[in-house]
């Protein structure tokens, strides 16, 4: 607002305008009388419709901006559209799932639904410039999911990769604490089988958000500090990329959006699991590191896995170092906990609490036994007196092998029962050369028990040989036996066999193209000159 002396001096200077003017023309008097046509007469007119036309100008004004509220107000409530500023991504959200939505077709919709607004066509352009602009301020990681985006979520991970929801939910809390930047001075251990999923999810966030949401996750220990140490349980088939797959090209930015959600709701994943996780073994593994020590840890493995003999007269074999190494991994394993100390550590501490019973000459330990140690050294004689190494070996399956245990234990008269995942972790710790494909399947070995290439070379000549004879018996007899016939056969074949094992039809095709290959037809039969 103007001040007096403001006003009184635009007051003097109109004065001294208008007695100047007439000072100007008071001898001329045409030009004095147009001085006072205007000046008297037209000026207030004018003065009155410029105030006039102003005055609807900024009801125009008004209105026009309450229209442009209202739509902008409207067309947001009823279209989910969000940004992310690292990458410059605009995202749809349909009530279900987040999507990539391409600018062009966000401003395509904006453009053609302020059409259908008569009122707002001529501001088109202002309008769009202004839904844009509010668009951009929706921060894809600040939305808040529908429940329906949630419980998907929550449940298709569960379905595949975690044990229960309340894992689910401290998992997403990680991610999104990550996510906003929170708690990265904690240290999150999961198992290394995660390490390609976990890979792909932030290859996604980056993508999509230009965030990293891995940070914390470590799949080893490197002497961090038990403090912020927590442990994250996952199934172990999460290293089947076919149990996570699809869930990442289906729900990746839905797992981002509910992993901020729950950021935000729980203040961090701490918080999570401390005020609002109910289930208390749960809660106890994760801090299971955090309120431990290595000697505490050590301690408890001892009197839960080894044993003390209580006089002189009772026997048993010595613990090797190597098996020992297998108790505390087997210990760690079953508290689902990493290994958090080193090997040479553990060793000089297990030697110094087992002092009396450690040899250092043969680096045993005597006198002692474990009860998890009898199955391990029943598998290790069978794997010494029954498996040999052969390079042209392949596709042995585990399956097979366990029903060879089981057989061999039969005739060694021990009653051990394995499964095919104590089985895989035995191999893997005692002969980590061994090849293993897909959890599945052993490369380069044979069993003394079964020789399975023989057992198809026998079923193949005896069928080769009684097609001779009925050929024999008919000359003009054209013998038709495809590879899935010949398959039928072998099966047949060695139900009379003294184990009544049959390899696998890929397995029997296999040692087929290379030993018959020659003898085979492009549609897979075998020649007629083969049974000449």
């Amino acid at each position: 607002m103007e001040s007096k002396n403001d006003e009184d001096s635009d007051k003097a200077k109109l004065f001294q305008s208008v007695s100047e003017l007439y000072d100007t023309y008071k001898e001329d008097e045409y030009m004095n009388q147009k001085l006072q046509l205007y000046i008297c007469n037209q000026l207030p007119t004018i003065f009155q419709n410029m105030k006039a036309e102003k005055m609807k100008r900024q009801i125009r004004m008004e209105e026009m901006t309450s229209e442009q509220d209202t739509f902008i107000q409207y067309f947001l409530a009823n279209n989910q559209y969000f940004y992310a500023a690292n990458t410059n991504n605009f995202f749809l959200y349909d009530g279900l799932h987040y999507q990539l939505y391409s600018e062009d077709d966000i401003l395509y919709h904006v453009l053609s639904s302020i059409s259908k607004d008569k009122q707002l066509v001529s501001w088109k352009h202002k309008t769009k410039i202004n839904v844009m602009k509010r668009i951009k301020e929706n921060n894809l990681l600040s939305s808040i999911p529908d429940s329906s985006t949630i419980q998907d979520v929550l449940e298709s991970l569960t379905k595949n990769l975690f044990h229960n929801r309340e894992l689910v939910k401290y998992f997403l809390c990680i991610l999104g604490d990550n996510l906003l930047k929170k708690e990265n001075h904690l240290i999150h251990f999961i198992h290394v089988h995660a390490k390609n999923f976990l890979r792909n999810l932030n290859n996604i966030s980056n993508l999509v958000v230009g965030l990293n949401l891995s940070q914390t996750f470590k799949h080893k220990h490197y002497e961090h500090d038990f403090n912020n140490f927590r442990i994250v349980q996952i199934e172990n088939d999460v290293h089947f990329e076919s149990n996570w797959n699809q869930i990442l090209k289906a729900q990746a930015i839905d797992i981002l959006c509910v992993s901020c959600y729950y950021s935000n709701r729980f203040s961090n994943s701490d918080n999570y699991a401390l005020q609002h996780l109910n289930n208390s073994h749960v809660v106890k593994n994760i801090f299971a590191i955090k309120n431990t020590t290595p000697e505490t840890l050590l301690k408890t493995f001892i009197s839960s896995y080894i044993d003390k003999k209580s006089t002189e007269t009772e026997s048993c074999s010595p613990i090797s170092w190597k098996n020992m190494q297998y108790l505390w991994k087997l210990y760690l394993d079953e508290q689902q906990i990493p290994s958090v100390i080193f090997m040479n550590q553990l060793k000089t501490m297990i030697c110094e609490n087992l002092s009396e019973y450690y040899d250092t000459t043969q680096d045993v330990f005597t006198n002692i036994y474990s009860h998890k140690l009898p199955i391990i050294e029943n598998f290790l004689q069978f794997w010494e007196n029954s498996i040999v190494l052969d390079e042209d070996e392949s596709d042995f399956e585990i399956e097979e092998l366990l029903t060879l245990l089981k057989r061999w234990n039969q005739l060694q008269n021990k009653h051990f029962s394995v499964s095919d995942k104590q089985l895989l972790d035995f191999i893997t710790f005692y002969y980590p050369t061994i090849e293993i494909e897909n959890d599945k399947y052993l490369c380069g070995i044979k069993c003394s028990l079964w020789d399975k290439q023989y057992d198809i070379h026998m079923a193949i000549e005896n069928m080769r040989l009684e097609n001779i004879a009925r050929k024999e018996n008919n000359n003009s007899l054209i013998i038709n036996i495809s590879v899935y016939e010949a398959y039928l056969y072998y099966c047949k074949f060695t139900s009379n066999t003294l184990l009544k094992l049959v390899a696998s039809k890929s397995y029997f095709e296999k040692y087929i193209y290379d030993h018959y290959g020659i003898y085979l037809s492009e549609n897979n039969f075998f020649k007629n000159e083969w049974f000449s």
